[in-house]
């Protein structure tokens, strides 16, 4: 199968306002749960990595959609509406 959606998550380990101080774990987790539920219910790929660092370290946990935006301060209640949007990026 295909990969048509990727996502990249930071979880640089800077802490304070890094990835990882503000709850990128929860948040890649969250992101891995909704997109295998998509997966399963709609057969849309959508793959979730981590990444160690994207360059916003101040503005974290942060989130790049490959060949999309960038999403700044996301929380696990953003999970959806990042999906959302990555499936409108080809």
């Amino acid at each position: 199968m295909k990969t048509d959606h990727i996502l990249y998550v930071c979880i640089n380990k800077k802490g304070g306002k890094a990835c990882i101080g503000p709850k990128s774990r929860e948040v890649f987790r969250a992101l891995r749960k909704h997109a295998k539920e998509r997966i399963e219910e709609d057969g849309v790929d959508i793959v979730v990595k981590r990444m160690e660092c994207m360059g916003y370290c101040g503005e974290g946990p942060n989130v790049k959609i490959h060949g999309g935006p960038f999403f700044h301060e996301v929380t696990e209640d953003d999970a959806d509406s990042i999906l959302d949007v990555a499936l409108k990026c080809t």
